[in-house]
């Protein structure tokens, strides 16, 4: 069984928020489709990453990932972009909660309602991406990052 994600992947102005009421003007052109398998590791790596952010947080997490599939620079599907070396330190943790908050994640994910053009994150704190990445902003205690122009 396959899912359909569909969402703004990239080329769109940073918003701090998820994009809702304006989803319908930026859909992606083509929906990817996301197996059940897919779904499992989105919710995995967002709960792994992201379990103290709530539903705002692993949602960005999940965009980051969806937003590298859609990137030249990246593997071209989910798992590969989690399990990327040196990417996702949580990737393969099979003891991530998957709770009821990942689930609304993902279905905010499917409805299209995800975070443009974040390529990365780390703890705010570390400040290591900022040689590779523009800072885009910081949620929680997280700040997510866009290629650099």
């Amino acid at each position: 069984m396959k899912r359909l994600i569909m969402g703004v992947l990239l080329g769109v102005t940073i918003l701090s928020h998820p994009v809702q009421s304006e989803a319908h003007e930026r859909q992606c052109p083509k929906p990817i489709e996301v197996t059940q398998a897919e779904a499992q590791e989105l919710m995995q790596i967002a709960s792994a990453e992201a379990l103290n952010q709530g539903e705002n947080g692993m949602l960005l997490v999940m965009s980051v990932v969806m937003n590298r599939v859609a990137s030249p620079d990246y593997p071209n599907d989910i798992h590969s972009v989690i399990h990327a070396p040196h990417q996702f330190y949580t990737a393969g943790m099979k003891s991530a909660q998957i709770t009821p908050e990942v689930h609304l994640a993902l279905a905010e994910l499917e409805m299209g309602n995800l975070y443009p053009e974040i390529i990365a994150f780390e703890r705010a704190d570390n400040n290591f991406l900022d040689i590779y990445y523009d800072e885009a902003f910081t949620f929680g205690d997280h700040s997510f990052y866009t290629c650099k122009h």
